[in-house]
């Protein structure tokens, strides 16, 4: 590779804690005594997001967010340009 790089964002994931349900009507379901949870910030526009906490919003919070912020930064619009 040639060429500069540099840092332009960070996404901070915590896996959480829990363990899997083994027995019962809940068998498979995962017990949570920390839950998943991410943040993202991007060091272009020093923006950074609220924590999202939950298996399901965390999910979808990583698949997105990097596009969904690209789309409204102005330095990336900038950095684009240049």
């Amino acid at each position: 590779m040639t060429g500069r790089r540099a840092v332009v964002a960070a996404l901070f994931v915590d896996l959480g804690e829990g363990r899997e349900i083994r027995h019962g009507d809940r068998a498979g379901q995962i017990r949570w005594t920390r839950p998943p949870r991410a943040r993202f910030e991007c060091v272009a526009c020093q923006w950074a997001s609220e924590t999202v906490t939950g298996p399901e919003a965390v999910k979808t919070f990583i698949a997105h967010i990097r596009t969904t912020h690209q789309a409204v930064c102005t330095a990336a619009t900038e950095r684009n340009a240049a």
